[in-house]
């Protein structure tokens, strides 16, 4: 698999973060309008077996990778308190700059960036449902919040990182300027989620080896496997899925909870780090049960302290 690096530019706010598996969410939905729902069959078989045409990290600000979870994690395990209060610190930095996300991936322990704005703004939007008897709004209990999220002002792009099986590129970079042309994420039929792709899939070489290499940081949200490692420092979240596209409308649209390690995890191995772990989950929607949940891992290789 090759590793390329695309970069998109948001034309409005979003409502729906960035992450790995909501986005191969949309792409599969393109690909069933586009090719069928036996080209999307035979897709997804592929990686229920272990050979996906493609794995894909979140969408990361500008150049900005996340923190890694060892930093602050390792730094905590010990009996000195000067390094408690630095493990302190550590964990309130959620995106590191290029050269301090090197760093680390070399197996760097010290590194103390500089306070700086988180390069994703969140904010709240006041909206109103409507009375569909009326047709109005003004009803007792209709004003709601909506949380929305954008890039800050010096921050442009938005970079996905993807791995791709040889023979696959056309087909992928297709599949985003479709996505482009839809938009992503909630209220899009409203304009939220709009962007634009820069350029053309970028050769990124960056993420392929490191000398020493031990074990993997995960550029993404995911799922172990069965037989993935287990020594590691990681953090996690819960997913609270919906269905999309036409499912969205069924009776029963939503998923069942995921837990799910965050981007920034990182894991021993033993031997050579491979280009990806995790696995795709079968059986997250009640209502669908050929539904499954994206859950893999974007590896890149790093040398953790032993």
């Amino acid at each position: 698999m090759r590793t390329y690096r695309l970069r998109i530019m948001p034309h409005s706010s979003f409502l729906t973060p960035w992450q790995a598996d909501t986005i191969f969410g949309h792409l599969c939905w393109l690909m069933a309008w586009r090719e069928g729902e036996g080209a999307l069959a035979n897709f997804l078989q592929e990686y229920k077996d272990g050979n996906p045409s493609f794995v894909l990290s979140d969408g990361m600000p500008g150049d900005f990778l996340p923190a890694p979870a060892h930093m602050s994690l390792m730094a905590s395990i010990t009996e000195s308190y000067a390094d408690y209060q630095s493990a302190k610190k550590l964990k309130k930095v959620a995106w590191l700059k290029p050269d301090e996300f090197e760093a680390v991936r070399e197996g760097a322990m010290t590194i103390q960036p500089k306070a700086r704005i988180n390069p994703f703004k969140a904010f709240s939007t006041m909206h109103s449902s409507i009375n569909r008897l009326t047709g109005t709004t003004g009803d007792e209990g209709s004003l709601f919040e909506l949380p929305e999220y954008a890039l800050v002002a010096n921050e442009e792009t938005i970079s996905i990182y993807l791995k791709i099986r040889g023979g696959e590129e056309e087909r992928t970079f297709s599949l985003f300027k479709d996505l482009s042309r839809m938009g992503y994420g909630k209220k899009k039929s409203i304009g939220k989620g709009s962007f634009e792709i820069v350029g053309e899939f970028e050769p990124f070489e960056k993420f392929d080896h490191i000398d020493g290499g031990n074990g993997f940081i995960s550029l993404s949200n995911f799922v172990p496997s069965k037989d993935d490692p287990t020594s590691g420092f990681y953090m996690t979240i819960v997913k609270y899925g919906k269905l999309g596209g036409e499912y969205a409308f069924s009776e029963k649209p939503f998923k069942k909870p995921l837990i799910m390690l965050s981007a920034g995890s990182a894991f021993y191995v033993t031997g050579a780090v491979k280009p990806f772990y995790g696995r795709i989950v079968e059986g997250i929607a009640p209502a669908k049960p050929a539904v499954v949940q994206y859950g893999y891992a974007f590896a890149v290789p790093v040398r953790l302290a032993i």
